[in-house]
């Protein structure tokens, strides 16, 4: 079931101790506390909002500068509302908490917090087809630039888009409706994970793909649970855990395997062989990756998949990208013919190609050639501001030697 909006909000205790917020707290900048609320708790304004009592609107002003928090009261109803330690509470200046009972909110905060909510119910009530497919094709736009300019250009703009879906299907009446609604949020969020992988912030990807699976339970689609969970593997594979990553990503391949398209099927089966070469069990990868190769020659399926891209060029540079691991001879050939036929809008799967590419030319013998893509891959991988390309490419230098 999805979380709502209204269940007390449940913020890490190692938050409260980050020197960005203990400093943020003692500044009392509520909107700088807002927006690490959002990036590190994944907390929405109407979290924080029906936590707390203060009115969203209150609160969106505070995070655009347009209102301050003047009274120590609003301060202390914040605390209160996120169950703050009292290590928190003192940076504020604020007393610990006692055992006593919250007052009640004031008439004119409840007058607030009416407005606000009838504010939300008439939206809610105006949106149709044509606004989904408007947020939809925003996910889509954001996921373009994901490609080409790398994850932190737009994360914030990915997440002020998920948290207005996400208030939407709040407060949306329709079925229809909020079936659409939960798919677009679920396509929003598993992008939002993988950005999240790709900047090194593995805590944040968990949460965005249980959001993202969560959603897509609601909206009914097989496809998107798979690839959500799918994708979600990755966070173990990324923590090391392999054969967890493995076994989570045989447990969404089996599930799915009646319920969706040949080509979310290819997709993880491609993720299975992945997993399997991290694991280091050869004979798995190469059969997982036989099965992808059948099921993609299935062709395009009739269902929408925009968050899928997959096709005979992307399994080639994903199955090198497997057997490099095992010293195949022929990777570095499957490698240059996927590069040379690559998209080049992504930019960031292209610095994994190069990468992959310089490790099976330098196990030929090819060094020069091999420092060549790597110090491509490096200025691709800066480019687009992947933390993960960036390790993987200072692993393979590191093996390579000096001249890398």
């Amino acid at each position: 079931m999805r979380p709502s909006a209204f269940d007390p909000p449940a913020i890490p205790a190692g938050f409260w101790v980050r020197a960005d917020v203990t400093s943020t707290l003692r500044d009392r900048d509520i909107g700088y506390l807002l927006r690490l609320l959002r990036q590190y708790a994944g907390l929405s304004q109407t979290r924080i909002a029906a936590a707390t009592g203060v009115a969203q609107g209150r609160l969106s002003n505070y995070a655009t500068g347009r209102r301050t928090i003047t009274t120590m009261a609003v301060w202390e109803r914040i605390a209160d509302g996120l169950d703050m330690p009292d290590s928190a509470r003192a940076c504020l200046g604020l007393a610990p908490r006692q055992p006593v009972a919250q007052l009640p909110a004031s008439p004119a905060d409840l007058a607030e917090q009416h407005t606000e909510f009838v504010r939300c119910i008439t939206n809610a009530r105006s949106i149709d087809s044509t606004i989904i497919r408007a947020l939809d094709n925003e996910t889509d736009a954001i996921r373009l630039q994901d490609r080409r300019l790398g994850a932190p250009a737009i994360t914030d703009k990915l997440q002020a888009h998920i948290e207005h879906v996400d208030t939407c299907l709040h407060y949306s009446m329709r079925p229809g409706q909020r079936d659409a609604l939960a798919a677009v949020l679920s396509d929003a969020s598993s992008l939002a994970g993988w950005q999240a992988i790709d900047m090194g912030r593995l805590a944040d990807a968990w949460k965005h793909y249980e959001r993202s699976i969560s959603a897509a339970r609601e909206a009914g689609n097989p496809s998107l649970i798979a690839y959500a969970a799918g994708e979600q593997a990755y966070v173990l594979a990324e923590l090391g855990y392999h054969q967890d990553a493995l076994a989570m990503i045989r447990a969404a391949n089996d599930q799915a395997r009646t319920t969706v398209p040949h080509q979310i099927k290819a997709w993880l089966c491609a993720a299975e062989g992945e997993m399997a070469a991290a694991a280091g069990e050869e004979t798995a990868c190469r059969h997982a990756l036989d099965q992808a190769a059948r099921e993609i020659e299935h062709g395009p399926s009739n269902e929408e998949l925009p968050f899928l891209a997959l096709n005979a060029v992307h399994l080639a540079r994903w199955r090198g990208n497997c057997l490099v691991s095992f010293g195949d001879p022929d990777t570095a050939d499957e490698l240059a013919k996927a590069l040379d036929a690559m998209d080049r809008s992504f930019t960031r799967a292209e610095a994994g190609v190069r990468c992959d590419l310089a490790a099976a030319l330098y196990v030929q013998g090819e060094h020069e050639e091999a420092h060549r893509h790597l110090r491509r891959a490096r200025e691709l991988a800066q480019l687009t501001g992947s933390t993960r390309q960036r390790r993987r490419i200072r692993e393979l230098a590191h093996r390579l030697g000096p001249a890398a």
